[in-house]
């Protein structure tokens, strides 16, 4: 074991360390998967909030349908504020089932491959 009689001395013997430590907050993990939808003007888009932090959205611009994806920080405090901004911006939002959503999504799926294979030949 090594001693050091002074902090320069541990300093030179560590410089890599900055000697700047916090503690670690204790962050609540996301407690289940959030499925719901909201009306957004003409049509219904659908959302999934899973508990990976992952934000997917199924939406219909100009009856076309569109899939998004964004990630948000994996703790409870930033899912609860996701959710709270959309029903916050929104008039109409209901919860709705695993279910519901896959089909929306598959629906999506399916008919965004269609446009890929119709616009590349294939």
């Amino acid at each position: 074991m090594t001693y050091y009689n002074s902090y320069d001395d541990w300093k030179l013997s560590n410089p890599d360390d900055d000697g700047y430590y916090i503690e670690q907050e204790q962050v609540l993990e996301i407690e289940a998967t959030a499925y719901y939808k909201y009306f957004s003007g003409r049509w219904w888009s659908y959302g999934m909030l899973t508990k990976g932090g992952h934000d997917i959205r199924v939406h219909t611009y100009h009856s076309i349908p569109v899939i998004e994806y964004d990630e948000i920080e994996a703790t409870q405090q930033e899912f609860d504020d996701t959710l709270y901004r959309i029903k916050m911006n929104y008039v109409q939002f209901e919860y709705i089932g695993k279910g519901d959503f896959m089909q929306k999504y598959f629906e999506a799926q399916s008919a965004l491959t269609k446009i890929i294979a119709n616009e590349t030949g294939n």
